[in-house]
């Protein structure tokens, strides 16, 4: 990104050097785009502990990042203990891959430098001023650097997580919630199990950290927070730590640094995306810190939002579908780990019912997933079967590779997205081909030939308890338009 008159040219600008923003700005490196990438704070910084599970490791081979993250020290997560709803509960790391404890400012630091040495320019620390849009993309002024007061580009995207500015409109997607944390020598015997517990009006988290320090956090309502000085805050936070059966032990060591506090509600924002811009990580949306997968949703975010950014830059014709798929992927996350989190306060409300627990129990209306209908009993091997008069196939945009491109999908009121395959499997030709006059055992007859017996009964069976494929009334497949002319 060469600078002339202290303004740098670069195809795309990422803002932010979290994971979300590193790794969407190394991918769109690794496929041949000129990227630059702006961080206001120097690395490492300062920041929450985390567990990743071992679903993240297929996302770091794909990122080619397996080996500086096995070769970084990172402790092998053995699984977790909790302590919720009355009950203890061990679970296992699984079978041959065990997941990781990270120190997020090394692990941050780590991407980012990864995302330099593919080629993207760094410039740190730098902070983004508010850009000022113009046709053909953005100027954007930067504060920090000597040699460069503006980055002129064609595509921004949003890393930034959630500090103000940007032209952000965010919605709430839960209660209220706040983290109160601190560091802890760690005491004998604390094993690197992730550490998950219900308190009274509030719930633990702790995990132990390369380091040796052990990462301690209260959540609570901000409400009780109110009005407190920061040592009151401290204070309650210690006597929030002396009540935790898990991790009370983190007192009878050293406190390293000061007790510190985030907010850790629940986010959306809502401007739809644009050729010109894209959002991801928490400047996209946050999700609730008791799923433990924050990193892994923003690394999971980086990959699409590189595809998208590809597929807008070198496909212009498949843009709108891109981005569609962009949004529709952005509300599906955030739906799912709103109704995720939710049951696990409902479970503990369930058993304790105060109003933290029971504000918490269900998500708002706009995110709530149906209750799903009871199932539908015994597939008939003989009775013909069609294709519910609910379901659909179209054209949806799909991740191919690096990019989105249009291809057919099926849709249904009881699946959560738009399917294109199901066990590895194009389902949408399948069901085209479907003769409303077929039985059961007509259709794993036919499929067994396309695609192997145990793979067609597990499809057959699949679209049964899904309400897809519903006994037969001799009513025609609804195809859309755009699936007809495709």
């Amino acid at each position: 990104m060469p600078a002339a008159g202290g303004i740098g040219e670069a195809e795309i600008c990422v803002v932010g050097g979290g994971p979300a923003g590193s790794a969407t700005a190394l991918r769109l490196a690794q496929l041949g785009h000129d990227v630059c990438l702006m961080e206001r704070d120097a690395f490492p910084r300062a920041h929450i502990g985390e567990s990743l599970p071992p679903s993240v490791l297929p996302i770091l081979d794909a990122l080619g990042l397996r080996g500086r993250v096995d070769g970084a020290g990172f402790l092998r997560a053995t699984g977790s203990i909790l302590y919720w709803a009355g009950e203890f509960e061990r679970r296992g790391a699984s079978a041959g891959q065990p997941g990781l404890l990270v120190d997020r400012g090394r692990f941050d630091a780590l991407l980012l430098q990864a995302a330099s040495d593919a080629g993207v320019r760094v410039l740190q620390p730098a902070r983004a001023r508010r850009p000022r849009r113009r046709a053909g993309g953005w100027d954007i002024p930067v504060r920090g650097i000597p040699d460069v007061s503006m980055v002129r580009a064609a595509l921004m995207i949003d890393a930034a997580g959630k500090q103000a500015g940007l032209g952000r409109r965010f919605r709430r997607c839960s209660a209220p919630l706040l983290a109160l944390f601190a560091y802890w020598q760690a005491p004998p015997g604390f094993g690197p199990e992730t550490r998950v517990e219900a308190g009274a009006a509030h719930w633990y988290w702790g995990a132990l950290l390369p380091d040796g320090t052990v990462n301690a956090i209260a959540f609570v309502d901000p409400a009780a927070c109110v009005g407190l000085s920061p040592a009151q805050r401290r204070d309650l936070y210690l006597n929030l730590l002396a009540q935790s059966t898990l991790l009370s032990p983190c007192l009878e060591g050293r406190r390293i640094g000061p007790v510190r506090r985030c907010d850790a509600a629940s986010y959306i924002e809502e401007t739809p995306p644009a050729p010109d811009l894209l959002r991801v990580g928490e400047a996209s949306f946050s999700i609730d810190a008791l799923s433990s997968q924050g990193v892994q949703s923003a690394l999971g975010q980086a990959m699409q939002a590189a595809a998208v950014a590809h597929t807008v830059l070198t496909r212009p014709r498949d843009a709108t579908l891109a981005l569609d798929f962009h949004a529709a992927r952005q509300q599906e996350r955030v739906r799912a780990h709103a109704n995720l989190a939710a049951e696990y306060y409902a479970r503990q409300a369930r058993h304790q019912a105060a109003p933290f627990w029971t504000d918490r129990a269900s998500p708002p209306a706009w995110l709530a997933q149906p209750s799903p209908e009871p199932p539908p009993g015994q597939m008939p091997d003989d009775a013909p079967l069609r294709l519910s008069p609910e379901a659909e196939i179209g054209i949806s945009g799909i991740q191919t590779g690096d990019l989105i491109a249009p291809g057919p999908v099926l849709t249904h009121p009881h699946l959560g997205r738009p399917v294109a395959l199901l066990d590895g499997v194009p389902v949408a030709p399948l069901l085209r081909q479907l003769d409303c006059d077929a039985s059961a055992a007509a259709i794993r007859h036919h499929w067994s030939g396309l695609v192997g017996a145990g793979r067609a009964d597990r499809l057959l069976r699949w679209l049964w308890r899904n309400r897809v494929l519903v006994p037969a009334c001799r009513l025609p497949i609804p195809v859309s338009s755009d699936a007809r002319m495709a």
